[in-house]
């Protein structure tokens, strides 16, 4: 019998150390690929592959490197894979994905933007921190969110709306005064 557990000194596999940089990289890895793939179904049929692409070319991922622009660049072409398998009307154009895709933005540009991002969250009234929590943590609907906090969907989907038109301006804000632009 072959004895398969891992000894307690051994590190992490490369599969394993790729996966955990996956994990921790989600949000800004889950942004890229929503933002070439309308569908949100899609985007996480497209996230899924990424991910299984990713643990197998473990091997190929120099550690230290930029692991996001590396996922990134495999995402774009698992987006433009399911654009050829799909050709649904209303998806953007072969060209118009592989122009929005030739700049990878760096890690270190997700990494500010989510830093910003943050600290306008955190100035937030708690009302509306929670709405944002319900939809995007918790993926909840307008009509869920309006039934468990007695509001209409309707009123819930303009929280939202105000609050990602003021999210997205205190973003901008918080870069301009980090990065001097």
């Amino acid at each position: 019998m072959v004895n398969i557990q891992k000894k307690e000194n051994e590190g992490p596999t490369p599969t394993e150390e790729v996966q955990l940089l996956f994990v921790r990289n989600e949000n800004a890895i889950r942004a890229f690929i929503r933002a070439l793939q309308p569908s949100l179904s899609d985007a996480d049929d497209v996230l899924q592959e990424t991910f299984l692409t990713v643990s197998r070319k473990a091997s190929s991922f120099e550690i230290g490197t930029n692991f996001t622009a590396w996922v990134c660049g495999i995402a774009r072409l698992k987006v433009l894979e399911n654009f050829r398998q799909t050709k649904r009307a209303n998806v953007l154009s072969e060209k118009a994905i592989i122009a929005l895709t030739e700049d990878v933005p760096s890690a270190e540009s997700f990494k500010e933007r989510e830093q910003a991002l943050e600290k306008c969250i955190a100035k937030l009234p708690s009302k509306l921190r929670d709405l944002l929590w319900r939809r995007y943590s918790r993926r909840q609907s307008s009509d869920e969110m309006a039934e468990a906090l007695g509001m209409t969907s309707n009123a819930v989907r303009v929280a939202l709306s105000k609050s990602r038109v003021g999210l997205r301006d205190c973003i901008n804000l918080q870069l301009k005064e980090t990065t001097g632009i």
